[in-house]
């Protein structure tokens, strides 16, 4: 048999790489940080927080709104952390610069469903997550802006560590002191943040690491024509330990944590005084066992919280009942199992037991969560997701608007746990060789003893005064559509993202009757996030 034979001197493989800075892991939307780089930084910072906004589902209240709503819910439904630790109040100057500083992160991930690992909370979650690779040697990112600057320094450690170091510091009244003094009128700012991370990675299995965050604000006024000093300040506090060991489809993490936030009001005038503190700590312990398709852990939390300490002087001052200490503890134990159901169905459910104890009183609460997904195509998926998640700590205040004049309090001092039922349809596609994704999902959620601050400021001064007698409690329902066209190759990427959502409220109070807009809720929101590389590497 004769045998023909040609050689072939090159072959050549071309195709467009994904440069798409988002993705899609399990339902959580995962944005490297990557996409920072390229966005523009609003007033020197590229926030991390402000480009979520950008995702569908995820809204602001308003332009002074400080914190996130996923899916409707109210900013104190989600929990915002760095590497799955508690971040509370995490906002700077009103909202306008997150806590977190995103040259220090790799990666952000956004969980909008509940599952049996996720907190006690009813919303969603936002994780800043640390960098997994040891750096080649000596890098850095310095960014000056005309109200703060910040930098990052990334630095080799010995052969199997790593640290990472970052600050960044505003400076108004340095540069802008002029404009910030008018007619007797004073105006002060300042913040500061900084964050530490410490990785030691023996081998390509473990890896261990150490962080902590700081990071405060200092805002004061004065008006000397009234004779008034206003001074507004807060800060939070974060140190953790991580281990992580994995061995090919099983593994095991740990975190032990504290984390802390404080924040104080003062308000004087020649003929009355106010002073007004708040505080909570959390320490915390997590592990995580993960072998095949289960897993489970324990998350463990003790909390110390001082609501409100208020102080009032002057001959209007009323009565003020100070609140005094609250003492929690939380004990969850959770699993989960992901198993396929044929070829084209695939199944994750989950439990999660809490056993709550504060004010005296223990409470039990089991919380299933399920998600069922439908593979219609090697680039098509549909899922269908219901859960049911209890919330103890809960939050309120005057405002909402980033000043710390919001306080964190334990249910059963008064006030009952919160727990939402939530179920939400969602469809995946991918078209054009995978270069377009787009997304659309409903949702809908019950909430259960939803709580409202009904007073101001002024009842320290002039009222006799009692928290839980300003505390108004009812129900409440989210309801609403997300759809996102992504663009993923090419020179031009990003995409455009759709949401609508009403979230209601309905509060049992003198003069309220039926359903009523939250304060937060905003009907119609339209993004678009695009980026152009103009070179071809």
């Amino acid at each position: 048999m004769d045998t023909l034979s040609r050689e072939l001197r090159q072959v050549s493989v071309t195709g467009r790489r994904v440069a798409s800075q988002l993705a899609s892991d399990r339902g959580v939307s995962v944005v490297g940080m990557g996409l920072m780089r390229s966005m523009p930084r609003i007033l020197g910072n590229a926030d991390p927080l402000h480009y979520a906004q950008m995702l569908p589902g995820i809204q602001t209240g308003g332009e002074y709104d400080a914190g996130l709503h996923i899916q409707g819910s109210d900013n104190s439904h989600n929990m915002l952390a760095i590497d799955g630790v508690p971040i509370y109040n995490a906002a700077h100057l009103l909202g306008f610069f997150s806590v977190f500083n995103a040259t220090h992160f790799s990666s952000m991930r956004i969980g909008k469903s509940a599952t049996a690992a996720a907190p006690n909370r009813m919303g969603g979650m936002v994780d800043m997550q640390a960098g997994r690779d040891r750096p080649p040697g000596p890098t850095g990112d310095v960014a000056v802006g005309p109200m703060s600057s910040q930098a990052t320094v990334s630095l080799p450690a010995g052969r199997c560590s790593w640290l990472t170091l970052s600050a960044r510091a505003a400076y108004f009244n340095l540069l802008y002191s002029r404009w910030l003094e008018v007619d007797g009128e004073e105006l002060g700012y300042f913040f500061h943040d900084y964050n530490l991370t410490y990785t030691y990675a023996p081998d390509s299995r473990n890896r261990l690491w150490a962080e902590v965050y700081y990071g405060g604000d200092d805002a004061s006024y004065g008006d000397g024509g009234y004779g008034m000093d206003t001074s507004l300040g807060w800060a939070n506090f974060m140190a953790a330990l991580h281990w992580d060991h994995s061995s090919g489809a099983t593994g095991i993490g740990q975190c032990v944590y504290y984390t802390r936030y404080g924040s104080r009001l003062g308000l004087s005038q020649p003929s009355v005084g106010l002073s007004l503190e708040s505080r909570i700590a959390t320490a915390g312990y997590k592990a995580e066992a993960r072998f095949g398709q289960a897993s489970a852990g324990i998350d463990a939390a003790w909390h110390d919280v001082s609501p409100q300490e208020p102080r009032a002087d002057g001959a209007t001052a009323g009565r003020v009942a100070g609140q005094g200490r609250q003492r929690a503890a939380e004990v969850a134990l959770w699993g989960g199992w992901n198993c396929r159901l044929g070829r084209c169905l695939e199944l994750d459910a989950g439990l999660r037991a809490t056993l709550y104890s504060a004010g005296g009183k223990a409470r039990f609460a089991a919380d299933p969560t399920a998600s069922l997904s439908w593979r219609v195509s090697p680039g098509a998926r549909v899922s269908l997701s219901g859960s049911v998640r209890h919330q103890y700590l809960l939050r309120t205040g005057f405002s909402d608007v980033g000043l710390p004049t919001e306080f964190w309090f334990a249910s059963d001092y008064g006030q009952s746990p919160q727990y939402g039922i939530g179920a939400s349809l969602a469809a995946e596609v991918y078209l054009g060789r995978r270069a377009w994704r787009i997304e659309a999902e409903a949702y809908c959620k019950r909430l259960c003893h939803q709580v409202e601050y009904g007073g101001n400021v002024l009842d320290f001064v002039f009222d006799d005064y009692s928290l839980n007698d300003v505390l108004i409690a009812g129900d409440g329902h989210n309801v609403g559509l997300n759809l996102l066209v992504e663009r993923r190759k090419g020179r031009l990427t990003g995409w455009v993202a759709y949401s609508f959502g009403l979230a209601r409220r309905r509060f049992g109070r003198a003069g309220a009757t039926g359903w009523c807009p939250a304060a937060h809720e905003r009907p119609h929101e339209l993004n678009a996030v695009a980026t152009f590389k103009a070179g071809r590497r």
